[in-house]
Parts: C-alpha cells; sequence; structure tokens
C-alpha cells in the first residue's frame, strides 16, 4: 500500500488536504520518537501550519459554494502568505479549472509539480498527481479548441 503523504490532496477527492480530511478517522497520529541528545540526528523544524491550512481549505470550501473570485481572492493570499509551500499553486490551479481556464490550470498545476520536484520534502505522489492533473486539463483544453460547441 502506497503512503499518502499529510500535505497531499486527500484520495477521497474533497479537494482539501488528507491531514484534515480522512487521515484522522483513519489513524490517530503516530507518537513522536525521542531524540537521543547524544545523538547527530538533525531535528526536524516544523511551524504551526494552523492558519496555513485555515486559509488554504478556505480556498476550497469557496469553490464548492461558487464563490470563484472570492477563492481567487484566497488563494491569492495563499500564494503571497506561504510562497515556500505548494497550497497557492495548487489552489490557483483549482480556481482555474473552475472558470473552465484549462490551459492556465494546467499551468499552474505544471508551477506546483515543479515546485515539488525541487522541494524534496514533499511526496513523489503529489508530483505525479500535479503531473496527472497538467495532463488531463491540457487534454481537455485541445478537446474544447476543436469542438466549438463545447
Amino acid at each position: 500500500m502506497t503512503k499518502i503523504g499529510r500535505n497531499a490532496p486527500c484520495p477521497c477527492g474533497s479537494g482539501k488536504k488528507y491531514k484534515h480530511c480522512c487521515r484522522p478517522r483513519e489513524r490517530a497520529a503516530p507518537p513522536v520518537p525521542a531524540v537521543d541528545e547524544a545523538s547527530t540526528a538533525v531535528p526536524v523544524v516544523t511551524w504551526n501550519d494552523d492558519d496555513l491550512d485555515e486559509l488554504s481549505n478556505r480556498v476550497v470550501d469557496l469553490l464548492r459554494d461558487g464563490r470563484v473570485d472570492e477563492a481567487e481572492s484566497a488563494a491569492a493570499e495563499l500564494l503571497r502568505r506561504y510562497p515556500e509551500v505548494v497550497d497557492g499553486l495548487e489552489r490557483m490551479a483549482m480556481v482555474e479549472e473552475a472558470r473552465g481556464n484549462h490551459a492556465l490550470a494546467a499551468d499552474f498545476y505544471r508551477k506546483a509539480a515543479l515546485f515539488t520536484r525541487t522541494h524534496p520534502d514533499y511526496d513523489p505522489e503529489m508530483t505525479l498527481y500535479y503531473d496527472h492533473k497538467t495532463e488531463e486539463l491540457q487534454d481537455r483544453g485541445k478537446s474544447s479548441e476543436s469542438d466549438p460547441e463545447r
């Protein structure tokens, strides 16, 4: 079974992060291992990401409610405040996809894939997901260009 990264999109399709959707129901958080002070292990640095998660999930909620302009503003704020994470790029892609701007959405997903490739702390499955979304949206864009009825 493939491990789902905590910051990966939830496989249930909600658009929320796995850690704030299905993960809490599927298992309790694993205990943090004690670090021997004499060891040479480098401690993992984390930050309180509740605000990040709230803003990221707000974009999803606004899109679900059909409030695309507000979702775009929240996604832009996410990009501005948290450039060190992929969420802003992914959420902007979701906004453009909701608008039917397939080429622009594909471009944001492409940027998200590049971001996860250049930041080793991201789950490689996220990169594959963003690559898949890029291809899917490029194909949709080509279909709608060749079919004037769409």
